[in-house]
């Protein structure tokens, strides 16, 4: 459709759009790949003409490497400048650079299989909302996503007739 081609998903930087609470202060998220053999795959090009080649992409890059990704968060220090409740402004790194706060590591494994999704991927929910207190989703448009997240599990659950399973942290 004359986008953006596709990319390797496993060098790409990923971002929260809207901020969550990060204990006392209210903080965007940012994880970003690290280790060498992720960094060799940033801006790599992948053919999407089977119906789940990133997924056999993702697959393939386990079969042989480890992965290694650090989270950084971006501070809000003027809700003048940096809105929570609009995605379409970006939070200025002069101001709040994203700083690293953790390092996210994956050894080799096999990543997929039919069995694996029958038995976890199709009963678990997710929802940023499963988190810990301190880290809840903030504002308006995260309390619309908690009744979207909570339609699709309860859609998939008939769907699939597995219960959904929430997996939540402790508190």
């Amino acid at each position: 459709m004359g986008g953006e081609p596709a990319h390797h998903i496993l060098g790409e930087t990923l971002y929260t759009q809207l901020p969550l609470r990060y204990g006392h202060y209210v903080a965007k998220l940012q994880l970003a790949p690290v280790s060498p053999a992720l960094l060799a795959l940033r801006d790599a090009p992948i053919e999407l003409k089977q119906d789940n080649a990133l997924r056999e992409a993702v697959a393939a890059y386990f079969q042989q490497h480890e992965a290694v990704w650090e989270l950084r968060a971006q501070l809000c220090t003027n809700l003048q400048d940096m809105p929570i409740d609009d995605p379409t402004v970006e939070w200025g790194q002069a101001a709040s650079p994203f700083v690293p706060v953790a390092r996210v590591s994956a050894a080799p494994q096999a990543g997929w299989s039919e069995e694996k999704a029958r038995a976890i991927d199709d009963g678990t929910g997710f929802s940023p909302w499963h988190g810990l207190q301190a880290h809840r989703p903030l504002g308006e448009l995260m309390r619309v996503r908690k009744l979207a997240y909570a339609s699709s599990q309860a859609f998939c659950g008939s769907r699939n007739g597995i219960p959904m399973q929430e997996r939540r942290c402790p508190a």
